[in-house]
């Protein structure tokens, strides 16, 4: 054990204290003691160590990989959350519950450990989603105390560049692209070097994400570049294979995005080097709106996000599933039933405030599904019989010639299977196919009472077991005083279900098994049970309060956006 920690346990004895002082590499650092009682549904009362804000890389030059973080003098304060990295919020719908200070010196993380142990614990650490253009974990919505204190393991959470700053390619050494995801690897490396001072074991490092945290976790399970930075993967509603995260559009087009960025701003020309140049002299959250807007426009809309840069991905991502070219790791992957219920809000924006879902007409569905698919495809070349296709697979005849019909379920199923759940299935089976070690596979179907997007007391009511719903649920959002008022309340119920997902998620951190909480102990049974998910039983572990098992999820939806997809790329 560190010496610090172990004085100030000492301390903490004999001399009341809340201060807690740990030396890493790049120096001491100050953090904070908080007490975690929680006697009515997890039994547990103890103390974990708080270290806010911590920065893991100097700041960055734009566009240029991250560099790890040299030595300071003194002592460094890290009690307080500090900046959260440039990036474009629309008003009134922000994600964080607390207010964002922004700053491109934003390669910070924050660690939550055990305050007393004597040997090295399992270490978890959590990448923020946010479409690749926005997002925090300089936030209490993240907050890693209940997992740290139920699970007895160490939690790290992560900032990394997004949007234009993070991922913005000229398709040359001008500007590769990638940033953020490099960034993401230097976070890790800085885990490995120092992660053992908090009381966490650097060989027992499981990463875990949401949404584009999902996505960029699995592309740490691809890229040769990160593999050995980690032991365990969880991918929350969201992997590399789908195209949303990287597609050949996105790739035949990043070039042009960039200098069409680059003329909103008055930075004008047709040569990368000087396009980067004068990028690097507009203000940091002005070029994240621009960029931003840019994304949301109707026609011709740009994008920021993962590129083959040949550094970090040197190929397709599914292309490496299907030749098994990934880390051979225990993973959990999984999806919410009501995924596409995000796409409508997106589309509506207008229903943000409402209690009731949108009612979509024949013409709604059409334009909403167009839309739709050019997402999921990353194109505007969409062909019409890949439309007509979808619409018979997901229309019933009985309605389909209706004018009047409400479509939203149609829609939400349309883009929940071809923008998470399918593509969540196609890489679990990958895995279960070529590696050696489990792969579990989770189905949340549980719609909670208060959604993840209502923040103090506003936002929709219709969203289900939508996307991003799980998250309150793996950080014990009951259990976070600070959250106390600002985001939705659990039922009993929901508590004992969100500490059964903690319990799920730090099981398979401690044993790669989510039903164990111990190398000695059994499976789980009842409730508890969990088993792995293979291509012959096809198994899943339903997210609801009863915690059944399933079978056979969408296999013949998956199959038909496998064949879909296939022939799109002229497979």
């Amino acid at each position: 054990m560190n010496v610090w920690i172990h004085l100030a346990l000492i301390a903490s004895i004999l001399f009341p204290s809340d201060t807690v002082y740990v030396d890493v590499k790049q120096g001491t650092l100050r953090g904070k003691v908080v007490d975690f009682v929680e006697d009515k549904y997890a039994n547990v009362s103890t103390k974990i160590n708080v270290f806010q804000g911590i920065p893991y890389g100097e700041k960055p030059v734009r566009w240029r990989p991250p560099e790890m973080k040299k030595r300071w003098k003194g002592v460094r304060d890290a009690t307080n959350f500090n900046f959260s990295c440039p990036q474009y919020v629309v008003p009134g719908q922000e994600l964080s519950s607390t207010p964002l200070t922004m700053s491109e010196d934003c390669l910070l993380l924050n660690v939550y450990a055990p305050h007393e142990t004597d040997e090295n614990v399992p270490v978890m650490v959590f990448i923020h989603g946010g479409a690749f253009i926005e997002g925090t974990s300089m936030t209490y919505d993240f907050s890693g105390v209940p997992l740290a204190a139920i699970g007895n393991v160490v939690i790290v959470t992560i900032n990394y560049r997004v949007g234009a700053l993070g991922f913005l390619s000229t398709g040359d050494e001008a500007a590769r692209g990638n940033f953020g995801l490099l960034d993401q690897a230097l976070a890790l490396q800085w885990v490995q070097d120092n992660i053992h001072a908090f009381g966490g074991d650097k060989t027992k490092v499981t990463i875990f994400g949401e949404s584009a945290g999902a996505a960029s976790v699995d592309l740490q399970v691809i890229s040769k570049y990160s593999r050995d930075l980690f032991a365990q993967a969880i991918s929350e509603s969201g992997v590399a294979s789908a195209l949303w995260a990287i597609s050949e559009e996105f790739e035949n087009n990043k070039v042009n995005y960039s200098f069409r960025l680059g003329n909103q701003v008055n930075c004008a020309t047709s040569n990368t080097t000087e396009l980067v140049e004068c990028l690097r002299k507009i203000d940091a959250v002005y070029l994240e709106m621009v960029s931003a807007k840019m994304s949301l426009t109707q026609d011709h809309p740009i994008r920021m996000g993962p590129t083959i840069d040949g550094v970090f991905l040197n190929g397709y991502p599914r292309a490496f599933l299907e030749r098994g070219d990934f880390k051979d790791c225990p993973m959990i992957i999984g999806f919410n039933k009501d995924e596409g219920t995000f796409e409508v809000l997106q589309e509506m924006p207008s229903y943000y405030y409402s209690t009731e879902p949108p009612y979509i007409n024949k013409a709604d569905l059409n334009s909403i599904l167009l839309k739709s698919l050019k997402i999921i495809y990353g194109s505007d070349n969409v062909e019409y019989e890949i439309e007509q296709e979808v619409l018979q697979q997901y229309v019933n005849l009985s309605y389909s010639d209706q004018e009047v019909h409400d479509y939203f379920e149609t829609i939400v199923q349309i883009y929940g299977d071809a923008g998470f759940n399918c593509p969540s299935i196609l890489t679990a089976r990958a895995h279960a196919n070529m590696t050696s070690l489990p792969v579990y596979m989770y189905y949340m179907t549980h719609a909670p009472k208060s959604s993840y997007f209502i923040i103090n007391r506003t936002g929709p009511g219709w969203l289900g077991a939508g996307h991003g719903e799980d998250l309150p649920f793996v950080f014990g959002y009951p259990f976070i005083p600070e959250l106390k008022g600002s985001r939705g309340q659990m039922t009993e119920e929901e508590a004992k279900l969100s500490v059964n997902f903690m319990h799920f998620w730090t099981n398979f951190a401690k044993t790669g098994d989510p039903s164990r909480k111990d190398l000695i102990s059994p499976p789980g049974v009842g409730g508890m049970e969990w088993p792995a998910f293979t291509e012959r039983e096809l198994q899943y572990k339903k997210m609801s309060v009863e915690l059944p098992v399933g079978r056979a999820l969408k296999v013949k939806k998956c199959a038909f956006w496998d064949r879909i997809e296939r022939t799109a790329q002229g497979v």
